[in-house]
């Protein structure tokens, strides 16, 4: 955006200033649909930095409904917070995703450990991946350009000022579309939108080829070889796909095991140790019964009356698994589930809609559509601990530090929150004006 250093009598340019102004209006209306914490370091680089402090290669990546994906440096957004009377932080980069919003994000390290590869799914029926390098290389290489510009004509420039944020060009390396699921009635469907993405191997610490899993608005659960390019999808007649959207999934690494969370009021999980998710396992009912039902037939299709899966999370044995639900008129519930014995085990009502969920070692944190986030104990236990967030009346994106415990919050009116290990906010992205 042009500053208004450069709108005087022998500088002044309408059709930027008006592109500014209707590039600010959707930022401030726009929505975070995902947040995910990133590393620029190696691997090992992470393993030797301090366990509470931020280091300088911490980023923050968020998904917005513009299309766009933003990086934020850390370091940056808590002393803009910290030191400059609680500032709003400004991403230094996005680019431009998807040709709709961007519904999910997820990030995984490479074999090696010396670059992270960044995957979003968007209303376009895409799915992207994006090379950490190339973006900051990307960065590097504006921020350079600028300088030079800077140093040849001061006080000139391409008109930017301090601190705003640097849209770039990357190229994907990785583009699929997805297929239509196969419709229960045999009917032609529009081209879904991906909504939940899960990997097979974030940290890529196994030897086996990474697999990305992803969940579409028709139903569809699609597993993508990212070694080999090869896609495979369940059948409908085999018991696999959803009935309605799929609006969550998760992987545990331990079980082998992926499990999605539908508008269908079901819970299903796949056989995700070969070959991608092609087995449904199990398919729970999610409503009163809140047991193991059959994958298809009537009794799957009563399921349709329960309220959505909004979100799910495995514990860390892959034993139990935590979702959250939607029971209209702003009110919801979480549940726990012991996939040994195929039954929910513990449920307790919300005050709202949960709309995304974080497994701790000995918490559970989960936002939805208040302006709070509510941590629970690990089994559900006792009333929560709700902290209000000030800036997310409602909240969809949500992630954890893992090696400093900072919260990262996204949600409605283009809102970031970030919070320590403690719950204090120590930085934030929100937008303002005179209107508010």
């Amino acid at each position: 955006m042009v500053s208004t250093d450069s709108f005087d009598c022998r500088s002044y340019d309408l059709q930027t200033y008006a592109d500014g102004i209707h590039k600010k209006r959707l930022e401030r209306f726009s929505t975070v649909y995902a947040c995910a914490f990133v590393s620029s370091a190696p691997a090992a680089g992470d393993a030797t930095a301090s366990s509470l402090a931020l280091a300088p290669s911490d980023l923050l990546l968020t998904a917005s409904s513009t299309g766009h994906l933003k990086l934020f440096r850390l370091v940056e957004m808590v002393g803009r917070w910290t030191a400059a009377g609680q500032q709003s932080a400004e991403p230094c980069c996005s680019w431009a995703a998807h040709g709709g919003a961007v519904y999910c994000l997820a990030a995984a390290r490479t074999t090696a450990g010396d670059d992270t590869l960044l995957f979003s799914g968007g209303d376009d029926g895409y799915v992207r991946g994006w090379r950490l390098s190339d973006v900051l290389k990307g960065l590097q290489q504006r921020e350079l350009k600028q300088q030079q510009q800077q140093q040849q004509a001061p006080g000139g420039g391409d008109g930017r000022g301090p601190g705003v944020e640097a849209v770039l060009e990357v190229r994907p390396f990785l583009a699929v579309r997805l297929p239509r699921a196969e419709s229960p009635l045999g009917a032609i469907s529009l081209p879904p939108a991906v909504q939940s993405l899960a990997l097979s191997d974030p940290l890529g610490v196994g030897s086996a080829p990474a697999t990305l899993f992803a969940g579409c608005s028709d139903g569809g659960v699609h597993s993508l070889d990212l070694t080999s390019g090869a896609l495979s999808s369940p059948q409908r007649a085999e018991g696999g796909c959803h009935v309605a959207g799929v609006l969550a999934m998760d992987h545990s690494w331990s079980a082998g095991s992926l499990a999605t969370g539908s508008e269908d009021g079901t819970v299903r999980l796949w056989d995700a140790r070969i070959g991608g998710a092609r087995a449904c396992t199990s398919t729970f009912d999610t409503g009163a019964a809140g047991r193991s039902v059959p994958g298809s037939g009537a009794e799957a299709l009563r399921c349709l009356r329960n309220p959505p899966t909004t979100c799910l999370r495995f514990e860390a044995s892959g034993s139990w698994l935590l979702c959250g639900h939607g029971a209209g008129a702003g009110a919801g519930s979480l549940s726990m589930w012991s996939l040994g014995m195929g039954q929910r085990v513990q449920q307790v009502a919300t005050t709202a809609v949960p709309q995304a969920m974080v497994v701790a070692p000995s918490e559970v944190l989960v936002v939805g559509s208040e302006a709070a986030l509510c941590r629970y104990s690990a089994a559900l236990e006792g009333p929560a601990v709700k902290q209000p967030l000030p800036d997310c009346r409602s909240a969809f994106g949500l992630d954890l530090h893992p090696r400093t415990g900072h919260v990262a919050v996204g949600g409605a009116g283009g809102a970031v929150e970030l919070l320590s290990r403690y719950g204090k906010k120590t930085g934030g992205c929100f937008f303002t004006s005179d209107e508010d």
